[in-house]
């Protein structure tokens, strides 16, 4: 029986990001996807997932609903051979210290989780005309990745971070934003894996022009989505999810 992939949907999580997961990874991935939210976590543990995400959102609901037990059941999960993947700020939540800045506020701090051992650190204005993040259309962008082997994508920006590694870190970087800043990283910890985007690779059209472009009531607003909804073709991010296939293969 193959494994469904676990979709952390909870308090935080945003439901564009749940929605776009649990269309793309049937489609992608060939795997069911299953959504999970914290008490059920804490009931069951992770042991009859293939993967488990945490998608876009705001990470420090997440801490106060995970920290303690529940990251101790993702961390046993990855060590016994599971696949984490944190999206924007289950990217974050994922890191050893993050450093993020919004329009009007600020969260700095460690995280227990600590997969990857470094600083995530973001927004990053210079991707959006210089708009830190807010849930406006100014602080979102498609913006150029340049991959591992050098070819360029676009992919959807939206308050991600960059990851600075501390210097026992082992990892390698899947993708970069402009000035070499790292924006994709994949590491092992145990017999298991992590791969934590600051970009989200997982929107999808239908859900995007669902829930964003038909909920935006500025007509220059909605023109703005509209030309972000037009870029998530049927083959984007399809690099990262062949990513995600090869290391699911590996368990």
């Amino acid at each position: 029986m193959v494994k469904p992939v676990y979709i952390y949907a909870d308090e935080g999580t945003s439901e564009v990001g749940v929605k776009s997961l649990q269309l793309a990874i049937p489609q992608k991935l060939g795997y069911s996807a299953h959504l999970i939210n914290a008490e059920q976590l804490l009931q069951q543990g992770l042991e009859n997932a293939a993967a488990f995400i945490i998608p876009g959102g705001a990470d420090l609901p997440y801490c106060a609903k995970l920290n303690g037990a529940g990251n101790q059941l993702i961390r046993a999960f990855i060590e016994n051979g599971g696949l984490y993947i944190g999206i924007c700020a289950g990217a974050y939540y994922a890191c050893k210290q993050l450093a993020f800045t919004g329009r009007d506020y600020k969260v700095f701090g460690e995280r227990e989780l600590a997969l990857f051992d470094g600083v995530a650190i973001g927004s990053l204005p210079d991707l959006t005309q210089q708009h830190y993040y807010d849930e406006s259309v100014t602080s979102k962008a498609i913006v150029e990745i340049t991959l591992a082997d050098q070819q360029r994508k676009p992919f959807y920006y939206h308050g991600g971070a960059t990851f600075v590694a501390s210097s026992d870190s082992t990892h390698q970087i899947l993708g970069y934003y402009s000035q070499q800043r790292p924006a994709i990283i994949y590491g092992t910890l145990g017999k298991g894996h992590y791969l934590l985007s600051g970009v989200h690779f997982e929107l999808q059209a239908s859900i995007y022009q669902e829930y964003v472009v038909d909920n935006t009531e500025s007509l220059l607003d909605k023109i703005k989505e509209q030309h972000i909804m037009q870029q998530l073709t049927f083959d984007y991010g399809d690099t990262i999810w062949e990513k995600i296939r090869e290391i699911l293969m590996l368990k």
